[in-house]
């Protein structure tokens, strides 16, 4: 092997490793994101949670209630 094919080689994985670089920041910067969502994602099912139990709670004190037109 010839030096001029020794170096078009390296330049070859030179090329390679530098777009696998690029994809290993693409997709950590897309699972960064992916996180930051999903933090949001679980706050805001925990106040729909709390939401919902606060609901549960009023209708379980309306039902013992009796109706209006008793």
């Amino acid at each position: 092997m010839n030096t001029s094919q020794l170096n078009l080689r390296i330049d070859e994985l030179e090329i390679k490793v530098q777009f696998q670089e690029d994809t290993i920041d693409s997709l950590n910067h897309a699972l960064i994101q992916q996180q930051k969502d999903m933090l949001i994602l679980q706050e805001q099912l925990g106040l729909f949670a709390k939401q919902l139990e606060s609901y549960r709670q009023q209708q379980s004190i309306n039902d013992n209630e009796t109706p209006p037109h008793y």
